[in-house]
This record gives structure tokens, sequence and C-alpha cells, in this order.
């Protein structure tokens, strides 16, 4: 890293004091400076303005916001960012030292314990960076930093920051290093960075990259079509690096792998049956591994085409886990018990879940962070097909239903559109574009004989859409004066009716059939409200929401008040609730920030039994429904998983 020049006439941006250049770039200008309280950071100003669209400034601050949530294991943390004269700035923490690129060329390769020690720490900074939902997608030599306490990542994030800046330089990532389906236009995933860090680590054993050539054409000629050149890069780490760079994605291994294998966690659990099967390591086994705690663990891998439970479990249909209790005489496990596994191969937070059935198989639609939807089977907790791919931003909801007999997912983004996809063989999907903001939820529901969608947005209006022509019916919904995160639809008195819920803190009722709100808003939540789910309850027709106060309420239609109590359990904020019947019992399902989720009965304003409490961070969804006429629950969570549990007989 150059040295900094001193002086005060570099002035100052917001609250910090520049007191040198770092360096310079095709992204910006790096600066040294000092906080309010005297401590050192790093200072990064884009180079180009960004324009005077909230909303466009809005998703720049939310990529920055998932770099802040980077674990700080070997990696620069990011402490702040705003805007300077229309140009955005990062604040990150600054890391004394040279960068690898500068010291290889300057002192030479690393080798022994030295090279040993860089692949370690810099797989640990990776798993970090995509256990916070980022994909670095510039990893390279200039980024890593040497310093004192060792090996640190800088600039994850940026290249996915500069997506939402109009920029000269684009973000694409560095010839020699980015991987393959980077150059092509594809999506890059966290299997882009295992790439690029693989490119890294020859460069760091031998001084020169993988992929050679006099100019940049040949370098991503050699880069898509030939063979890296691995001459010098010590075993074991070079079989590794082999693996890694594949040029198909999908064969490549994790960035949790990585540590595993380089730590001597071995490479029997790299993959399970095919990739999308294969087994994560929670960040903190990893970490311990990586600080030397002596403890001893034991992995159990069930055998392939076996669900958890063994030959008795094959034959009630559902996978049920030993560890979490017996199954009842009926074939049923007691309620807030697992079934089968958990449903692994999202690479980011699940933020949507959905129970319906499929082609006669009871399924679950999930959808992510990572910008797909996924398809899975509850009885056998594998996927089903491939993920439903085509959204460039976040999915927020998903519905399972069937239009005109053809089974449907519907799905909604943070790309400002939702969209139906045919699951019934003929494939391909219909964009519902319209909003302008993000669409954060969706329904479907019925005006008279036309099957409708409901979308939710941060534009905040709700508004309707034929299925059947992907186009608007009547005027968009409006009346929130915030972000709209939630919708049901269904009936009252026989006529159509929607319930959203938002930021606005308010949950509104609408007749579908007009367009217009029913009634004043409903109040009683403090703070945002972030889901409804519609049903009934005792013949009435009641919403459940919950929200930012941690309590979940029923809502009763009819007169537009609140029914009994709130339902208050949870320590965080409740993110998503949904509603079933259990033999004529009204259920609410909950899930939230404490990391569980919770069955109620809503007659009696009572838990029913013991919280789930198998994920291992927020419960950002739940769904429910009925696998082999068994009532369950689904719930996705940051954790990158979602979860199936039973909620019992309901007897």
């Amino acid at each position: 890293m150059a040295r900094p020049n001193s002086g005060e006439e570099l002035g100052r941006i917001s609250g910090y004091r520049l007191t040198g250049v770092l360096g310079q770039g095709g992204q910006g200008t790096v600066y040294r400076a000092e906080d309010a309280s005297g401590h050192e950071v790093a200072v990064k100003v884009l180079n180009d303005r960004m324009s005077d669209d909230a909303e466009e400034r809005r998703r720049f601050f939310r990529q920055v916001d998932l770099a802040r949530r980077v674990a700080p294991f070997c990696t620069a943390r990011v402490l702040d960012m705003g805007m300077h004269d229309d140009r955005p700035y990062i604040v990150s923490e600054y890391v004394r030292g040279e960068s690898l690129e500068r010291a290889v060329r300057q002192d030479g390769p690393r080798a022994g314990g030295g090279l040993d020690r860089l692949a370690v720490a810099t797989a640990t900074a990776l798993t970090a960076i995509h256990r916070a939902g980022v994909v670095h997608r510039d990893f390279k030599p200039a980024n890593v930093i040497l310093g004192p306490e060792g090996p640190v990542v800088i600039d994850f994030g940026i290249s996915r920051v500069l997506d939402h800046v109009p920029t000269q330089s684009g973000a694409l990532g560095t010839p020699g290093y980015v991987a393959p389906e980077q150059l092509s236009g594809d999506q890059a995933g966290p299997a882009a960075d295992v790439f690029s860090w693989a490119a890294t680590m020859v460069f760091a054993a031998t001084g020169r990259r993988p992929f050679g050539g006099a100019s940049v054409p040949s370098v991503i000629h050699a880069l898509l079509y030939e063979e890296p050149d691995l001459t010098g890069v010590p075993e074991p780490l070079r079989s590794l690096v082999a693996a890694c760079l594949d040029k198909r994605p999908e064969r490549r291994p994790a960035a949790d792998d990585l540590v595993r294998t380089l730590t001597g966690g071995g490479t029997r659990t790299l993959e399970v049956a095919e990739p999308a099967a294969r087994v994560r390591v929670p960040l903190r086994a990893i970490l311990a591994v990586v600080v030397a705690v002596a403890v001893g663990a034991a992995v159990v891998v069930w055998p392939r085409g076996e669900p958890r439970g063994g030959p008795e479990a094959a034959r009630t249909g559902l996978a049920t886990g030993t560890a979490t209790g017996p199954v009842t005489g009926s074939g049923l496990a007691g309620s807030g018990v697992e079934i089968g596994r958990p449903l692994a191969g999202h690479a980011n937070d699940v933020r949507a879940a959905a129970i319906g059935v499929l082609n006669g198989v009871p399924a679950a639609l999930t959808g992510s962070d990572d910008e797909t939807a996924r398809v899975w089977d509850l009885r056998t907790s594998q996927p089903m097909g491939k993920p439903l791919i085509g959204h460039t931003e976040w999915v927020r909801g998903v519905v399972l239903d069937q239009l005109d007999g053809v089974p449907v997912a519907l799905t909604a983004s943070d790309d400002d559109t939702a969209r139906v996809w045919d699951l019934g063989g003929g494939g391909g999907s219909r964009t519902l574009r319209g909003h302008t903001g993000d669409v954060k939820a969706i329904a479907t529901g019925r005006i008279g004989g036309l099957h409708v969608a409901v979308t939710a947005s941060a534009d905040r209006t709700a508004r309707v859409w034929d299925l059947r022509t992907g186009k608007p019916v009547g005027s968009p919904l409006t009346g929130h004066t915030a972000a709209v995160w939630a919708v049901a639809a269904g009936q009252v008195g026989g006529a159509p009716i929607a319930v959203t819920a938002g930021d606005d803190g308010t949950v509104r009722l609408w007749d579908l059939g007009t367009g217009k709100a029913i009634g004043e808003p409903m109040t009683g939540h403090t703070g945002w409200v972030r889901s409804v789910a519609m049903g009934t309850l005792e013949g009435r027709p009641v919403a459940v929401t919950g929200g930012e106060d941690m309590t979940v309420r029923v809502w009763d239609l009819t007169t537009r008040t609140q029914a009994g109590a709130p339902l208050a359990g949870h320590t965080g904020a409740v993110w998503s609730v949904a509603m079933t019947n259990l033999n004529g019992r009204a259920v609410a399902v909950s899930g939230s920030e404490d990391k569980t989720a919770r069955t109620w009965d809503l007659a009696t304003g009572k838990a029913m039994g013991a919280p789930f409490a198998k994920h291992s961070d927020a419960i950002w969804s739940v769904a429910a429904g009925l696998v082999d006429g068994r009532p369950v629950a689904v719930s996705g969570s940051r954790d990158q998983t979602a979860r199936a549990w039973s909620l019992g007989s309901g007897s």
C-alpha cells in the first residue's frame, strides 16, 4: 500500500479529517483519515456521481449495509457510508501493511507455513463475507493486505455496490483473477469468489497468475478456454486450487469447504450426493478450527436416498430426525419436532417460504437473497428441478398456486418486479412490471372468475394483476404512508378483499372489486408491521400480523378491531406469520429475529408447545400447510436454510 501523503489541506468528508492519499484506481480514491475520536480509518470515495434518484441511493446504502454485517475475521470492517458532493463514500477499518501483490513482487512468492497461513486466513475471510450474504467479486492480490496481525481482505462488496452507481469504469473485476462466468455476463455468486481466491493463491505461491498472456484479450482467452498453469504450487494446496479453478461454478468447493480442508478437516464431505446437497459447516465451527481449539466432534452423513430415521421414516413418507424426538403412533411427531433434513442450497438468507402440492408431491417454495427461488420435495428434503433464476435482487415473497390447472410459482423481488413461473413443464416466466420500488410481498386470490395476484411494494402501494395476461387490474391501492411489506388476499362476506401492512405501523383492508379502502386503518402495533396472514377464528374472518414490537396480533376483519390481547413471547421482532387449522382449531405460526418460531392457539391466545429453535439465526419467513395430510410449518432463516417441522396432530 502506498505511503500516505500528510497534510491538513486535504480537508474533510463528513466527520472524517483526511490526512493522506492511500491510493487511486478505476473505482475511486482511498484516503487515510481520522474519525472524531482520532482513530485512523480508510475512506474510499467512488469516482462516479450518483443520481438524485432516491431508490438508487437506497439500494446503494443497502448493499453497503450488507458489507457491514461481515464478521471481522480476517477482513477490514466496514464502519460507515454516505454521500459527498453526490459521490458515494465508504469508511472502513484502516489496516497498515503492504498488499499481497506488492509484497510478492518485491520479496518473492510465499512458501511453507507463510503460504499455509495466508490460504487459511483468506479462505476464512471469504467464508465470513459469504456468510453475511455478500459476494466480493473482485478478490485479488491487491485486495489482500498483509497487516501486522495477519492477512486482511479489503474491498468486499464494493463491486456489488458499483452496480447501483452509473459508473463508466464498470464492476467486472480484474482480468486474470475474475471467474469465467463474470466474463460471460452470467450471475456471479460465491463460487466466483472461490475461483478468484484460487487464482490469488497461485500468484502468492509462484509470483504469476494461473492464466497467462501478453495482453488482456489473451489472458481472457486463456481463462475461458485453457487449463491453469499450476507449476510451482505445492501439494496439497495445488489439488485444492485445481478444484477451485474449474470453469463450471457448480463444481467448485464452497469457501467453508476450503477452510475445513486447509485446516485438516478432510475432503470426504466436500460434496454429498450432488453439488446442491453440499454440507455447510457453521462459521463458529470453522473459526474454532482456525484458532486450534482442541475439541473432538463427530459428523454424521445420512446415506444417500434414505431419510433420517431409517426404514420406518421411509415408510411414513416423511424423513424424521432421530435427535428430535419419537414418532407417535399415528406417524406424526409432536409439535415443534423437525421433519427431515434442512432445505440447504441457497447461498444467502431465505426470505420467503410457501407450502403447496406439485404434481402430487407436497412441496415448499423458498425465496432468497441469492436472487433465486427454489422448489423442494418435503418428503425427501431434496430440491425439485432447477432454481428459478431471473430476478436481479433479493426474492422477498413467494406463492405456490395453479393457473388454469397448471402449477405455478409466484415470486416478488427487490428488483421492483414480480414473476409468474410455469412449473408444469412448459418452463418460462411472465414478469409483472409497474411498481417503482421493491416488491416486498405477493398473494393470490380471485375477483369473480378472474385469477389475480396482489403485490405490496416499497413504493407505498399495493397492485392487483391478472395472472393470465400479466396486466394490472384497476388502479394501485394507495393510502399507506411508508413501504408496504405484507399482503394477504381472501374473502369477507363473499367479497374479494386484501389486507396489507407496512412500515407506517398500520394494517389496512381493501375491497378488490372496487380498489377502495374499507374503513380506517387498524392500529395497535408499535413500530413497523412486516407480515400478515388471513384465516378464520370461530367462524369470523381474521387477519394475523407480526411486528417490530415483538408481538403477534389478531384482527377481526368484520369489525376491523383487534381481537383479544397481543400474543407475546418472542424476544425479537416478528418478521413473518402464517395461519392454518388443526382439527377445527385456528392456529398461527410466527417467526422472529430471536431465532425461534412459535405456534399459537388463537382461541386461547396461548402458545402451543415449545418454540421451534433449530435455526442458528433470525427467522425471516414461515408458512403452514399439509404434508400427506399432516400439519407442518416451514421456516426460512438468515442461516441460509429452510426447515420443516411438525405442528402436532391438532387434537
